[in-house]
């Protein structure tokens, strides 16, 4: 079989699109990936980007219920925390957030 000099030219050639990576920057936003056959098409870390997303969406920003509660407690001058609780969660924070 013989192959033409053009041909031979594009042996082993991985074209730019291919050897690229997605990174987070670049990755498919949500509207873009509703669609099955977007879905369908997803790397294994992108389908659980996805289905991380999906879950963190059923979760609001704001607990309303302790953010009403703490609001009631402070108003009718209920809520005291000293300086020392204070300072031990920021600690405790602090310690947390270096585990991870």
């Amino acid at each position: 079989m013989k192959i033409s000099s053009f041909e031979s030219g594009k042996a082993g050639h991985v074209s730019p699109a291919q050897s690229q990576k997605i990174l987070p920057k670049d990755r498919p936003r949500r509207k873009e990936l509703r669609s099955q056959l977007a879905e369908a098409q997803l790397t294994p870390l992108e389908q659980g980007i996805l289905q991380a997303e999906r879950a963190l969406e059923s979760i609001p920003d704001v607990r309303e219920d302790i953010v009403e509660s703490l609001a009631k407690k402070i108003q009718e001058g209920k809520y005291q925390v000293s300086g020392q609780e204070i300072a031990d969660m920021m600690i405790r924070r602090r310690l947390a957030d270096r585990i991870r």
